[in-house]
């Protein structure tokens, strides 16, 4: 269901730093690190301050001390922005053993070496239960450097009321999706019945821009080439993706108070549950407010698409750091959160998608709409990938703030298209050429 974190602590809001004191987490924070204390051997590992999560991840840490005599594990909350949090850490040698990263995170740390490859520890079989692009997430030439745990992505919301005064069907099936030219025409529709605008999308920040990603490989383009690395954003496909969005605000469908860069966390399903726009394009996170403020008046689709599928990558994977003093014993907790058996009640307990292909809804056994997120994991396969390959790669943190501003800029009609292409082409370049 992820797609989710970003701003880099909570896919579903962070809140801020509760006083969760769990066994040794304030001695760590205070300077201990991952070092033994007084015979025991401590493992760090450290989560967005999302209470559910961190209820379950002590569960698990529990039981595997429970099996793992002399060990101890104690549950950390991540902290403030997450690149200067974690480098800070990494500098003093006191990052946790064992951290709690993003897909589009993932490949900075990878490849300066902040990582630590814990193949050797994860069992034989768990590839074969993950899809090729879930697994390429922490999968390297030169080992594996993080495991999914869990995923998120995007599928069309809409006002049930609004689609019964314009006559439309939504589609139920990814094979019958609405085309753009397809959404476009019924978002005008839409339009005169809000009087306001047609759709809002899922943006939380300046961060999560890559979330507007799929657009581009919906239209057959990508964003880096098949290296990883080499920027094209400059192809007839990539501008044709720019064109699109440029409608959006051009025909006023959607509101520029609702960017990648001034967008927030909650605009889309605020002006949703307001009636002011009739559709959003959207993770799961909003469905536990849409059930308490228009119960029964909301419906799902799949996610729009063009010559192609794809959808937004959001989740979680778990990596152990270098900074681990007990570097085996934190891949193999890592292994056991990772394990289809956690995996399945991690999700059920969180709402979350389970990453591993070999589970579905009913695996899972979600208390509300089981349904709604049978349709999140069909979508998740559409996610391509060549853009996981790119969003997880080494220097996607940077691409992605260039990304932001030239998509906005793009977006607004301060740039046409194929200038917003050109400028953020030389502007990747001397990203990646660093």
């Amino acid at each position: 269901m992820p797609n989710r974190p970003p701003p880099q602590l909570a896919r579903r809001g962070f809140l801020a730093l509760a006083g969760i004191s769990m066994a040794g987490a304030l001695a760590a924070c205070a300077g201990q690190g991952t070092a033994a204390r007084g015979g025991t051997k401590h493992i760090r590992l450290s989560t967005w301050n999302i209470p559910t999560d961190i209820t379950s991840y002590q569960r698990i840490a529990d039981e595997f001390v429970a099996t793992h005599p002399g060990t101890s594990v104690s549950v950390e909350v991540t902290t403030g922005q997450f690149h200067q949090w974690f480098i800070t850490r990494l500098a003093a040698d006191l990052a946790p053993d064992i951290i709690r990263i993003t897909p589009q995170q993932i490949g900075r740390y990878a490849a300066n070496g902040s990582l630590i490859d814990i193949s050797g520890h994860i069992p034989a079989d768990y590839q074969s239960d993950y899809t090729k692009p879930f697994w390429a997430i922490g999968a390297r030439n030169d080992g594996v450097f993080g495991v999914f745990q869990h995923t998120d992505n995007f599928i069309t919301y809409y006002n049930r009321d609004v689609m019964e005064q314009i006559g439309v069907t939504p589609p139920t099936a990814i094979a019958d999706a609405w085309t753009w030219d397809q959404f476009l025409d019924v978002a005008r529709e839409v339009k005169q019945v809000t009087g306001k605008y047609a759709f809002g999308y899922g943006w939380s920040g300046p961060e999560t821009a890559y979330r507007w990603l799929p657009f581009v490989y919906q239209n057959s383009g990508a964003f880096l080439g098949e290296d990883g690395a080499t920027p094209s954003m400059d192809t007839a496909e990539a501008i044709g993706a720019l064109e699109f969005g440029r409608k959006w605000y051009a025909e006023g469908l959607a509101t520029t108070g609702n960017l990648s860069k001034t967008g927030g966390g909650d605009v889309a399903r605020n002006l949703f549950m307001t009636g002011q726009i009739g559709m959003m394009l959207n993770n799961p996170e909003p469905m536990a407010q849409l059930d308490e403020q228009m119960p029964d008046n909301w419906g799902t689709a799949p996610m729009v698409r063009n010559t192609g599928e794809a959808s937004d990558l959001g989740g979680n994977a778990l990596a152990v750091t270098k900074s681990s003093k007990h570097p085996d014993l934190a891949a193999e907790l890592v292994a056991l959160i990772t394990s289809r058996e956690q995996i399945e009640r991690f999700c059920h307990d969180g709402n979350w998608l389970p990453a591993r292909k070999s589970l579905d809804a009913a695996d899972v056994g979600y208390e509300s709409h089981a349904d709604t997120m049978q349709q999140f994991i069909d979508q998740g396969a559409t996610i391509p990938l060549s853009m996981v390959k790119a969003e997880s790669g080494q220097y996607f943190s940077s691409l992605n703030a260039v990304f932001a501003d030239y998509l906005d800029l793009c977006l607004l009609g301060q740039l046409r298209p194929a200038e917003a292409a050109g400028q953020m082409m030389e502007a990747m370049r001397s990203v990646t050429a660093n």
